[in-house]
């Protein structure tokens, strides 16, 4: 590096690394507390690749929260209806009646335009700043674990910024600067024999019997079909073999889509499209000293069922308000080390297990033709430490999946299955000792009471 003028450093309480909607949501919780941030983003605007886009109700309350979930309902679709497919038959659904007008059961927002609109509020409404074109290639802290020293350069110009803060947070994501320059090893492994596919387009699904979330289950033109948006933009996602770059998935495009669409030869407007490698990481610590990770900075599972940036604010909602604590002095900073501990704990005996088993369904694993070899337990699977979880995928699950299909028929058995994304959240008194017992109070009453105990007891069996 260069030498740093003094006129380019800077002293900040808290720095976020990361404009994607898990650090918005980490400084709007700090800022509307009194808590003044600093956000750094790599790129030159907020990611508008095609990424997440299903809100549950309990991701709804933490963008309540941060007082944008009006403006975030104003620009999504109502997501009520999930169904299973297999060979263009429907399988099975989920039917989500619940929701009411405060969180209906499920929303769709593109991440990009999430995103835009946490930027505007934390911008417009708070004492913060985001800073575009800031790649951070230096992190330590000083031997007290007092301050953190970073430098970030501006890529288009190579201009070098030094910065210090009294708590770095890193929400840059899954190949995250912070997690990598502060050297917390990123634990699990990445599938090594697919890629996933995101692509937005333009074709009414609708009119063929598919609802606003669709499961299409193939052991090799799998996919997941969901609305986006009120124009008639979809999202299609769907898994190829690994390696191919974004224009020989192009090429080949119509030899996936003519398994997934409900009817085919069909005229579709591709609007965008982009890979990426599905992960199941987590990493060894959420916490570094002065240095925090949150999402998929912290942890990082493939998408199918909708677990990644759901468990990422999930994350970014406590950490914020518990930072804000720390910082102005009504809680011991122990409380960090609270949620740092629960929030990895929910991820690996929650989200890590409960994606798994989402992409072996969707791929019908276990008794299909597997020609990648996705689900074989072979020389790859051993080198990369995934024999526990491709066990799961077993004869009998033929069995258990037309079990569970059959089970989703009972409206009961539909709610249980919509409400276990509750049990990724904080037990909302998890810091009440450091809050408004008011505010505690009104966080519980936003939660359901799912089941009586018979009913729970029943469900069990």
């Amino acid at each position: 590096m260069g030498s740093i003028s003094p006129a380019k450093s800077e002293h900040h309480r808290v720095i976020i690394v990361g404009a994607g909607p898990v650090g918005l949501t980490t400084a709007t919780n700090l800022a509307r507390l009194g808590v003044p941030v600093l956000v750094l983003e790599r790129n030159h605007q907020v990611d508008q690749s095609p990424r997440a886009a299903s809100y549950q109700p309990c991701a709804q309350a933490e963008l309540l929260e941060t007082g944008t979930l009006d403006d975030v309902k104003k620009e999504s679709v109502i997501n009520d209806v999930v169904s299973f497919w297999i060979k263009s038959k429907k399988v099975a659904y989920v039917e989500k009646k619940e929701g009411g007008s405060l969180f209906p059961s499920g929303i769709n927002c593109p991440q990009p335009r999430l995103a835009a609109i946490l930027l505007r509020h934390l911008t417009t409404k708070y004492n913060s700043q985001v800073r575009f074109n800031q790649k951070v290639v230096e992190i330590s802290q000083d031997e007290k674990q007092t301050t953190v020293s970073l430098v970030a350069v501006d890529p288009t110009t190579g201009e070098e910024t030094q910065y210090t803060c009294d708590w770095l947070v890193g929400c840059d994501g899954a190949g995250s600067s912070v997690r990598k320059l502060s050297n917390i090893p990123f634990e699990g492994f990445s599938w090594p024999k697919e890629d996933f596919v995101a692509t937005n387009i333009r074709f009414d699904f609708f009119k063929h019997g598919f609802n606003t979330a669709n499961i299409v289950m193939d052991p090799v033109h799998w996919a997941v079909v969901t609305i986006l948006d009120d124009t008639g933009l979809w999202r299609v996602a769907f898994g190829i073999r690994a390696g191919l770059t974004n224009e020989e998935i192009r090429a080949e495009l119509d030899e996936h889509y003519k398994h997934i669409f409900p009817v085919w030869p069909a005229e579709y407007e591709l609007v965008q499209l982009n890979k990426y490698k599905p992960h199941q990481r987590c990493a060894k610590t959420f916490r570094q000293g002065r240095i925090l990770l949150a999402g998929d900075a912290a942890h990082s599972n493939n998408p199918i069922g909708g677990l990644g940036l759901t468990t990422g604010l999930l994350d970014a909602g406590p950490l914020g308000r518990a930072l804000a604590a720390v910082i102005n002095g009504k809680a011991p900073d122990t409380l960090l080390d609270t949620w740092a501990q629960r929030r990895r704990e929910k991820w690996l005996t929650f989200t890590n297990e409960f994606s798994i088993e989402n992409k072996r369904m969707a791929q019908l694993g276990g008794y299909s033709d597997d020609p990648l070899g996705i689900w074989v337990i072979d020389d790859v699977a051993k080198e990369h430490k995934m024999e526990q979880w491709l066990a799961m995928a077993t004869p009998e699950k033929k069995e258990a999946d037309a079990r569970m299909y059959k089970a989703l028929e009972d409206p009961q058995a539909q709610l249980i299955s919509r409400m276990k994304q509750w049990e990724i959240t904080m037990d909302p008194m998890w810091m009440a000792e450091y809050e408004d017992p008011e505010l505690v109070k009104y966080r519980i009453s936003l939660r359901p009471a799912v089941l009586s105990a018979p009913e729970a007891a029943t469900a069990a069996t």
